[in-house]
């Protein structure tokens, strides 16, 4: 407890100097009364005195040293009103218990109470059996000494009961404030846990983009050199190949490319080395094959563009789906994190309502002592006049009235800055709490505005794998028309093969063929052209 170890600090020396302000006085008196000096009472004051300085020294605030001081307050106070004995100002000074009780009750301590107490009762039936002059003037009466206890319980029990008010209501301020900073980290915790998440995601973002680009890149390069080989392929250049390899699966595309060519250089080969055998054939089926030829060619380098760009199509449909499933989890725990941010600010706000609470509690027992150090000012000021109408034998208790009253005022003045400062904190709690309210809001509006972007990315998500499932169709369909294409091309073959017997068409062939070049064979520009 901060607050009440600073507390004490503050009425520590007050209290440890008015043991040896009792000293002094009891000094003083001893000299000046009329039975003459006593060296019995100023030892054993200055022993209490010097005990209770030990104490000190070590520690000055702690337990031990507030009961200890506690009780060297009652032990001077008693010698005190042993050195009047016989003087009719005895039964006033007992007076001094109760103020010095009172004073022992600023440590916020029920056992320094207790100790102080019990002190004191040991002190009247002790002395009122083995000396009762030493404690009350005149005759003796044992309803005095109970009178006195009676006295003395009520107040130590008022004092008890504020003593442990005061104590649970620093303990239930601490614990609040406690409460609050653990709710303060922990929203901090969850702000830091956000922008991590905004950073992943801007990260992953960059990073697509930049997949993407080296695969625009890619795709790009791609076309060019296919582009610059069908261009070759187009004028009759059947040793042309694609020598630089292509990234990811576009490879593959170049490894068919090249070996369509290199089968349709040694089909031509082929044909060029039977071209005799077939020349009588070949003139009646020419025509024919000419043009399923060229339909074929065409509807190949078709299948493969069309493979091509709806591979491209498909890969990057599904990344489109992936990463959209994606964002929709990020969202999901983002709204996740404002909810739970949400609720930790209500915990907050609650937390800020218990601190107000239990500063407006300090501030009734702060009223309380205020009270208390009237009331003990008042006490003190009764003293004074009564020490004044006793005239110089009152001058010793007219000191000692004068200082429990400056430490009753010292006292309130310290409950007044008490009090300032839980007004202060009660202000900043307040504002603390419309700051918070204000973050609630602000993360309700987040999570509203998350839900929202999750619906739409889920709506995204439908249409990428409704668009996957259609490309997997246009796919088959595609696979459907390459197989018809293959069977195209065995028609052809077939038709080759009828040319066999056709040998009046080898004339024909052999033109056809020398508008190709190969590897073994460089032909001149071609004589005609064919339809594409």
């Amino acid at each position: 407890m901060n607050a009440l170890n600073r507390l004490r600090e503050k009425i520590a020396p007050a209290i440890f100097g008015l043991v040896w302000i009792n000293v002094l006085l009891i000094i003083v008196h001893t000299i000046f009364r009329e039975q003459g000096f006593e060296i019995f009472p100023v030892l054993a004051a200055v022993i209490v005195a010097a005990a209770v300085s030990v104490g000190w020294v070590t520690d000055r605030t702690g337990p031990t040293t507030r009961v200890v001081t506690s009780m060297a307050h009652a032990a001077t106070v008693a010698i005190l009103v042993y050195t009047f004995s016989g003087s009719p100002l005895q039964i006033d000074i007992h007076m001094y218990f109760f103020a010095s009780l009172a004073i022992c009750a600023a440590w916020v301590d029920w056992r320094a109470l207790i100790a102080y107490s019990a002190l004191v009762a040991v002190h009247h039936l002790l002395l009122f059996v083995a000396a009762p002059l030493a404690v009350f003037p005149g005759e003796s009466d044992f309803s005095r000494v109970v009178l006195h206890a009676v006295v003395l319980i009520l107040q130590t029990a008022v004092l008890i009961t504020l003593v442990r008010a005061v104590s649970l209501s620093f303990s239930s301020a601490e614990n609040a404030i406690t409460l609050a900073q653990e709710a303060q980290r922990n929203e901090k915790d969850m702000s830091e846990r956000a922008r991590s998440a905004d950073r992943q995601a801007e990260e992953q973002r960059r990073q697509h983009e930049q997949e993407r680009q080296t695969e625009a890149a890619a795709l790009e390069f791609a076309v060019e050199k296919l582009k610059t080989a069908l261009s070759a392929l187009s004028r009759g250049d059947l040793a042309c190949r694609i020598s630089e390899n292509f990234k990811g699966d576009l490879d593959g595309l170049r490894s068919s490319f090249n070996l369509s060519v290199e089968n349709l250089e040694a089909a031509i080969g082929q044909v060029s080395s039977i071209t005799n055998s077939v020349r009588n054939g070949a003139s009646q089926i020419s025509e024919a094959t000419q043009d399923l030829s060229a339909r074929t060619e065409r509807q190949a380098a078709s299948i493969e563009e069309t493979l091509s760009s709806l591979t491209l199509v498909t890969e990057a449909v599904r990344r489109t789906s992936t990463v959209a499933d994606t964002v929709g989890k990020l969202v999901a725990h983002t709204s996740s994190s404002a909810e739970r941010s949400g609720q930790i600010v209500t915990t907050a706000v609650d937390a800020m309502g218990r601190i107000e609470t239990s500063s407006r509690e300090i501030s009734n027992i702060i009223g309380v002592i205020d009270e208390i150090a009237f009331q003990t000012n008042l006490l003190a000021l009764n003293a004074g006049v009564e020490a004044a109408r006793a005239g110089e034998a009152g001058k010793g208790f007219a000191v000692v009235a004068q200082e429990v009253r400056e430490l009753a005022q010292r006292s309130a003045t310290a409950a007044k800055e008490i009090k300032q400062l839980i007004n202060a904190s009660g202000e900043h709690v307040n504002s603390g709490v419309t700051l918070v309210g204000e973050a609630g809001e602000a993360l309700r509006a987040i999570a509203g505005q998350v839900a929202e972007m999750s619906t739409h990315i889920a709506t995204i998500v439908s249409g990428a794998r409704e668009q996957a499932a259609g490309l997997s169709e246009i796919n088959s369909a595609i696979s459907s028309i390459d197989s018809n294409t293959q069977r195209n091309a065995a028609m052809v073959e077939e038709s080759s093969a009828a040319t066999v017997a056709l040998a009046n068409e080898a004339t024909t062939l052999e033109d056809l063929l020398s508008r190709f070049r190969t590897a073994t064979r460089a032909s001149g520009p071609a004589r005609h052209r064919y339809a594409a």
